[in-house]
């Protein structure tokens, strides 16, 4: 009946212990990525160049303002590179000029810095025609 009586603690012990081992192998919780956002940046365009198919153009954007990240990237001229995807909407079916108004929108992640922002290619160009003085 002794051993009886101390298998059963062994097994009450092991029962009690199990639960205690489980929960402290779990991993560690990492962050979150950001979300994924669209920037819409409004500003003065230059320097554009249109898709080929030889390869990608370009275009500079001076921002003058934008809905995520404002204060950081406002009086920074950011350069992207236009793909074949990217619809660009001329003013009045007229080339970009230097210095037209225009919006740039690209996708990336909602905390991406300047440098980042201009790996990745926008969506969208909108030229607005030339800016009122």
């Amino acid at each position: 009946m002794r051993k009886q009586l101390i298998a059963g603690l062994m097994v009450g012990a092991a029962v009690v212990a199990l639960p205690t081992t489980a929960f402290a192998a779990s991993p560690a919780h990492s962050k979150p990525k950001p979300p994924v956002v669209t920037f819409v940046l409004r500003g003065a365009l230059s320097s554009y160049t249109a898709a080929s198919s030889s390869g990608n153009g370009t275009v500079t954007i001076t921002v003058a303002s934008s809905n995520f990240e404002g204060k950081m990237l406002k009086g920074q001229s950011l350069t992207f590179s236009v793909g074949p995807k990217t619809r660009v909407v001329l003013h009045d079916r007229k080339p970009v000029a230097n210095g037209d108004k225009g919006i740039v929108k690209v996708r990336a992640q909602k905390d991406a810095t300047a440098t980042a922002l201009q790996l990745d290619t926008p969506f969208q160009v909108i030229d607005q025609g030339a800016a009122r003085k």
